[in-house]
């Protein structure tokens, strides 16, 4: 400490770092990063089926979209098909996308509870939401059913292309994850839930290991009194 920097009143304390275990603590992303490979094959088929539905359907609207942007801004006119079609496909688009997360375990997920259960109380609560996942979804795609005739009736403003084609998106999207977390639920009930998922123990957490430090380091001040 210099001559000319103040020098604090011995009543008052310091205020407490926040370091980066703290902030890790508090990460309860772990289990649904992107990277994250589904468990057995039912997810495994289902995303890779999901993706390239997702791929086909993105490739489309884009080329749909440049097509008429290129036409309205540079030959002054315009397409019914460029129009209309990026917003047919895109319920395609969706769809594709969350059955991708769904194998992958991306899906947001509130987990507060549940990353704190250790054990078989933690593989329990896993089990247990991913079946009432599955009958939830299953429900959702028995609903949907119902509305196939009122959207079969419907038709496109522009090109005159049955509704039924575009909501049929949504129908394949709940039935695919219906199926794949039910299979999810009977694979945790047959070999478990994966211990590197939500239940592992978060760094800086109660269960997580204590950090060794072989030396004072630079960013903290309780080992730097000179800071």
């Amino acid at each position: 400490m210099s001559r000319t920097s103040p020098v604090p009143p011995s009543g008052i304390q310091r205020d407490a770092v926040i370091t980066e275990e703290d902030l890790a603590s508090l990460d309860t992303s772990e289990g649904h990063c992107d990277d994250a490979s589904p468990e057995e094959p039912i997810n495994a088929v289902c995303a890779r089926i999901g993706g390239w539905i997702a791929m086909i359907a993105t490739v489309i609207i884009v080329v749909l979209v440049t097509v008429a942007v290129v036409m309205r801004y540079f030959l002054n006119s315009s397409l019914p098909i460029a129009a209309e079609g990026p917003t047919y496909l895109f319920p395609w688009l969706i769809a594709g996308g969350a059955i991708v997360a769904q194998g992958s375990r991306g899906h947001i997920a509130v987990d507060v509870l549940v990353s704190r259960l250790t054990g078989k109380a933690q593989e329990r609560a896993q089990i247990a939401i991913w079946a009432f996942s599955t009958l939830l979804l299953a429900y959702l795609t028995y609903l949907a059913v119902y509305l196939i005739p009122p959207m079969a009736d419907q038709s496109t403003p522009i090109m005159g292309w049955p509704q039924l084609g575009s909501f049929s998106a949504f129908i394949v999207m709940v039935a695919v994850m219906a199926l794949q977390a039910g299979a999810r639920t009977v694979h945790y009930i047959r070999h478990g839930v994966p211990g590197e998922g939500i239940g592992a123990a978060h760094p800086g957490g109660p269960d997580a290991p204590s950090a060794q430090h072989d030396g004072p380091t630079q960013d903290s001040p309780k080992e730097n009194p000179g800071a």
